[in-house]
């Protein structure tokens, strides 16, 4: 999971450095979410996260899930039938895949509140098995499911 947030992280930095070098009036924006985006996901590399930051970063990653979200939808009524010709393709589909992108990194942020993934994660030598099931489960479970 931690290769998958860091390859996220370093196409969102890219994509902020990209932005730097384009001038356009909202250029500051874009790099402003690009770069905190990159920021929340290169976040998630950190292996001893305190409760309190990881908390932190959720909100964070919220707020920037929801404000690229926003972005994009800001700007999509200005589109014209063919802006995924235009220069515009890069701003509309970039802010489009930076808030899905966040959808995993929110995800980790999310495992780092609960008890259970913090233990797997801490077990499993820095949470290389995410998706993983837990290895005591209760009988009372496994008779309802067979």
């Amino acid at each position: 999971m931690r290769m998958v947030t860091g390859i996220i992280g370093s196409i969102l930095l890219t994509l902020a450095i990209i932005h730097a070098f384009i001038p356009h009036s909202s250029a500051l924006t874009f790099i402003l979410l690009y770069a905190s985006a990159a920021i929340c996901a290169f976040a998630t590399l950190y292996f001893n996260m305190h409760l309190i930051l990881a908390r932190v970063f959720a909100v964070g990653t919220t707020a920037v899930m929801f404000f690229c979200f926003a972005v994009f939808f800001k700007m999509a009524p200005h589109f014209h039938e063919e802006w995924y010709r235009s220069g515009a393709a890069l701003e509309g589909v970039g802010m489009l895949l930076s808030a899905f992108a966040m959808i995993p990194v929110l995800s980790y942020f999310s495992c780092m509140l609960k008890a259970e993934c913090r233990e797997t994660m801490e077990r499993d030598a820095g949470g290389s098995n995410f998706f993983s099931v837990p290895d005591s489960v209760p009988p009372d479970i496994t008779e309802k499911v067979s």
